[in-house]
Protein backbone atom coordinates (compact mmCIF):
# COMPACT_ATOMS: atom_id res chain seq x y z
CA UNK A 1 0.00 0.00 0.00
CA UNK A 2 1.42 3.74 -0.68
CA UNK A 3 -0.30 6.91 -1.57
CA UNK A 4 -1.10 6.34 -4.64
CA UNK A 5 -3.89 4.11 -3.68
CA UNK A 6 -5.45 7.00 -2.23
CA UNK A 7 -4.66 9.72 -4.68
CA UNK A 8 -6.56 7.30 -7.24
CA UNK A 9 -9.87 7.28 -4.78
CA UNK A 10 -9.37 11.01 -4.88
CA UNK A 11 -9.09 11.55 -8.05
CA UNK A 12 -12.07 8.75 -9.01
CA UNK A 13 -14.35 11.20 -7.11
CA UNK A 14 -13.26 14.30 -9.21
CA UNK A 15 -13.57 11.93 -12.23
CA UNK A 16 -16.89 10.50 -11.78
CA UNK A 17 -18.98 13.00 -9.41
CA UNK A 18 -22.29 11.86 -10.85
CA UNK A 19 -21.42 8.45 -8.96
CA UNK A 20 -20.24 9.55 -5.67
CA UNK A 21 -23.50 12.50 -5.63
CA UNK A 22 -25.64 9.25 -6.26
CA UNK A 23 -24.05 7.45 -3.00
CA UNK A 24 -25.13 10.78 -1.20
CA UNK A 25 -22.58 13.19 1.10
CA UNK A 26 -20.30 11.19 3.33
CA UNK A 27 -18.28 13.13 6.39
CA UNK A 28 -15.57 10.31 7.84
CA UNK A 29 -11.83 11.13 8.64
CA UNK A 30 -10.49 7.55 8.20
CA UNK A 31 -7.03 6.00 8.86
CA UNK A 32 -6.07 2.83 7.18
CA UNK A 33 -3.66 1.05 8.61
CA UNK A 34 -1.35 -1.64 7.24
CA UNK A 35 0.72 -3.94 9.76
CA UNK A 36 3.57 -6.48 8.54
CA UNK A 37 6.94 -7.48 10.40
CA UNK A 38 8.30 -3.61 9.69
CA UNK A 39 5.43 -2.10 11.52
CA UNK A 40 2.71 0.02 10.87
CA UNK A 41 1.52 2.46 8.11
CA UNK A 42 -0.66 4.74 8.53
CA UNK A 43 -2.45 6.72 5.82
CA UNK A 44 -4.95 9.42 5.56
CA UNK A 45 -8.34 9.69 3.78
CA UNK A 46 -10.75 12.69 3.76
CA UNK A 47 -14.56 11.93 3.24
CA UNK A 48 -15.98 15.52 2.38
CA UNK A 49 -19.37 15.92 0.86
CA UNK A 50 -18.99 14.08 -2.41
CA UNK A 51 -15.31 14.41 -2.85
CA UNK A 52 -12.43 12.36 -0.97
CA UNK A 53 -9.06 13.87 -0.06
CA UNK A 54 -6.03 11.99 0.23
CA UNK A 55 -3.89 12.99 3.05
CA UNK A 56 -0.83 10.68 2.41
CA UNK A 57 1.14 8.60 5.29
CA UNK A 58 0.60 9.96 8.39
CA UNK A 59 3.09 10.49 10.60
CA UNK A 60 1.11 11.52 14.04
CA UNK A 61 -2.79 9.93 13.72
CA UNK A 62 -3.71 11.57 16.62
CA UNK A 63 -3.14 14.82 15.05
CA UNK A 64 -5.32 13.47 11.94
CA UNK A 65 -8.25 13.41 14.75
CA UNK A 66 -10.10 10.27 12.83
CA UNK A 67 -13.19 9.41 12.81
CA UNK A 68 -11.99 5.56 12.63
CA UNK A 69 -9.37 3.64 11.73
CA UNK A 70 -9.69 0.26 9.50
CA UNK A 71 -6.25 -1.91 10.54
CA UNK A 72 -4.93 -5.42 9.13
CA UNK A 73 -1.53 -7.22 7.82
CA UNK A 74 -0.69 -6.11 4.73
CA UNK A 75 -1.53 -9.51 3.18
CA UNK A 76 -5.29 -9.24 3.88
CA UNK A 77 -4.53 -5.49 1.86
CA UNK A 78 -2.57 -6.98 -1.04
CA UNK A 79 -5.38 -10.00 -1.32
CA UNK A 80 -8.02 -7.12 -1.44
CA UNK A 81 -6.46 -5.00 -3.91
CA UNK A 82 -5.32 -8.04 -6.15
CA UNK A 83 -9.47 -9.20 -5.93
CA UNK A 84 -10.25 -5.93 -6.59
CA UNK A 85 -8.25 -5.95 -9.93
CA UNK A 86 -8.90 -9.17 -10.75
CA UNK A 87 -12.50 -8.91 -10.67
CA UNK A 88 -12.94 -5.00 -11.96
CA UNK A 89 -14.33 -4.59 -8.24
CA UNK A 90 -14.03 -5.94 -4.60
CA UNK A 91 -16.32 -9.67 -5.02
CA UNK A 92 -18.50 -10.42 -1.84
CA UNK A 93 -15.85 -12.20 0.35
CA UNK A 94 -13.53 -8.80 -0.30
CA UNK A 95 -15.31 -6.42 0.36
CA UNK A 96 -14.61 -3.67 3.25
CA UNK A 97 -18.10 -4.65 4.96
CA UNK A 98 -16.94 -8.36 4.64
CA UNK A 99 -13.53 -7.94 5.94
CA UNK A 100 -14.35 -5.98 8.95
CA UNK A 101 -17.59 -7.41 9.74
CA UNK A 102 -16.41 -9.99 12.25
CA UNK A 103 -12.52 -7.68 12.83
CA UNK A 104 -10.83 -10.49 11.06
CA UNK A 105 -8.96 -9.83 8.93
CA UNK A 106 -9.44 -6.34 9.34
CA UNK A 107 -10.58 -4.53 12.57
CA UNK A 108 -12.72 -0.77 12.58
CA UNK A 109 -12.17 1.03 16.06
CA UNK A 110 -12.54 4.35 16.55
CA UNK A 111 -12.20 6.66 19.83
CA UNK A 112 -16.01 6.66 20.28
CA UNK A 113 -19.28 5.11 18.92
CA UNK A 114 -19.79 7.35 16.15
CA UNK A 115 -16.81 7.14 14.73
CA UNK A 116 -17.41 3.44 14.10
CA UNK A 117 -21.03 3.87 12.93
CA UNK A 118 -19.82 6.19 10.48
CA UNK A 119 -17.59 3.91 8.79
CA UNK A 120 -20.40 1.52 8.16
CA UNK A 121 -22.47 4.16 7.18
CA UNK A 122 -20.65 5.22 4.44
CA UNK A 123 -19.34 1.49 3.47
CA UNK A 124 -20.91 2.18 0.20
CA UNK A 125 -18.80 4.99 -0.72
CA UNK A 126 -15.99 3.50 0.99
CA UNK A 127 -16.28 -0.11 -1.10
CA UNK A 128 -16.61 2.78 -4.48
CA UNK A 129 -13.47 4.25 -3.24
CA UNK A 130 -11.11 1.19 -3.25
CA UNK A 131 -12.96 -0.34 -6.31
CA UNK A 132 -11.26 2.62 -8.49
CA UNK A 133 -8.01 1.09 -7.58
CA UNK A 134 -9.16 -1.76 -10.21
CA UNK A 135 -8.43 0.77 -13.48
CA UNK A 136 -5.99 2.90 -11.11
CA UNK A 137 -2.39 2.44 -11.88
CA UNK A 138 -1.67 1.54 -8.24
CA UNK A 139 1.87 1.01 -6.74
CA UNK A 140 2.77 -1.83 -3.95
Amino acid sequence: MDRSWFDAMAADTRDRPDVYRKLGVADLRLVVEEVDAAGPRRFGLVLDGYEAVSVGELADVDAFQPDAVVSGPREAWDDLAANIVRNGGADGAHSLNALTITDMPLRVTAPDPMGRDKFFRFAETLQTLFDALATAPIGA
